[in-house]
């Protein structure tokens, strides 16, 4: 069995790149793997994920590799705004099977871009076989149509260490969807706790007002580092957290930095949008809050630091059935059902 496997790839710096690079360290052991990046990917191809001719790029290289099964990774800015993603549509119908891992599954429309998406999404369930990284958001796409697994995000396992202080850790690329300023205007009600705020901004406009967000805020314990880090340091930042804390306004995706916390053993304290939720719930690791609430956000990170082995006994749980080699080999017992 060959798999042709499309993604951006490391060294591009998106979550997407990422998480499909840590996968492929698994998948790689167990099969034979030709990848298909973008530019800013090292991969055996590269080729412009938003062109017309997408489909007949990928099957000149399903033809010269001789590959059994296509393995796609979704999400909608890769493929283009103004061919309304229809290059991608395409480009599933090949001579051999196709799975595409949705990173985002919409569950309602609040916009024409939204209802945009989520019909894409659903005409992608009827073409390929669909990956999602939750039961609720498998149950939701399988009442639309299509052919449906859930495998779980994946998560590199770090040793887990006991509970230091009460330090928080708000990660990633900052932007107005993030929530951040609510956040720091609940470090108001949290004297007894520090927030490091690590993360490229991405308008300067956001970053100066969250910047006055800190200056405002009663509680001096806030640093802040508005750009990409290593890494190295990446890790390190959580491996020096006690907690993180994501209070994000929308999010219709599973996050890499929930991922990252669950990778060191960190609880969270995460919104109820969208889909981010929906494994801290499910596995009890964390508090769920409605969004835009500094008191909420707040209450929850007490209620966390009160009981903290509950929340990283829960954490346990979850690693055990996450782990990135445990995700390879879901995908690879999907692979043979799907290309023999």
């Amino acid at each position: 069995m060959k798999i042709g496997f499309l993604s951006p790839l490391p060294p591009d710096k998106c979550g997407i790149a990422i998480y499909s690079g840590n996968l492929l360290k698994e998948l790689r052991k167990k099969t034979s793997i030709v990848t298909i990046g973008n530019n800013e990917s090292e991969a055996n191809y590269k080729i412009n994920f938003k062109s017309w001719n997408l489909k007949e790029k990928i099957k000149k290289i399903i033809e010269k590799e001789k590959i059994t099964l296509l393995h796609m990774q979704y999400n909608p800015a890769f493929f283009g705004k103004y061919s309304l993603n229809l290059n991608f549509l395409r480009a599933l119908k090949q001579s051999i099977p196709a799975i595409v891992t949705l990173h985002e599954v919409h569950y309602k429309a609040n916009s024409l871009k939204d209802r945009l998406i989520m019909r894409l999404e659903q005409q992608t369930a009827k073409k390929a076989h669909v990956i999602v990284h939750t039961p609720q958001q498998k149950k939701f796409l399988e009442k639309k149509s299509g052919s449906v697994s859930c495998i779980y995000h994946g998560l590199e396992l770090y040793a887990v260490k006991k509970r230091k202080n009460k330090s928080l850790l708000s990660f990633g690329i900052i932007s107005e969807n993030k929530g951040l300023k609510y956040l720091i205007r609940a470090m108001n009600c949290l004297p007894e706790c520090s927030l490091a705020v690590v993360g490229k901004v991405l308008n300067k406009k956001l970053e100066k007002e969250l910047a006055e967000e800190i200056k405002k805020c009663k509680n001096r314990k806030i640093s802040h580092k508005f750009e990409w880090v290593s890494e190295k340091e990446r890790w390190q930042r959580y491996k020096n957290a006690d907690l993180v804390v994501l209070p994000h306004t929308w999010a219709p995706y599973q996050s890499g930095i929930l991922h990252n916390a669950a990778s060191v053993g960190l609880p969270v304290v995460v919104t109820r949008t969208g889909s981010i939720y929906e494994m801290a719930e499910l596995f009890g690791f964390g508090e769920v809050v409605e969004p835009k609430s500094p008191e909420a956000i707040a209450n929850a990170v007490k209620k966390i630091f009160a009981n903290y082995s509950k929340y990283q006994k829960n954490m346990k749980k979850y690693r055990k059935e996450a782990g990135w080699k445990k995700t390879a080999e879901k995908h690879m017992a999907l692979y043979r059902k799907l290309g023999d």
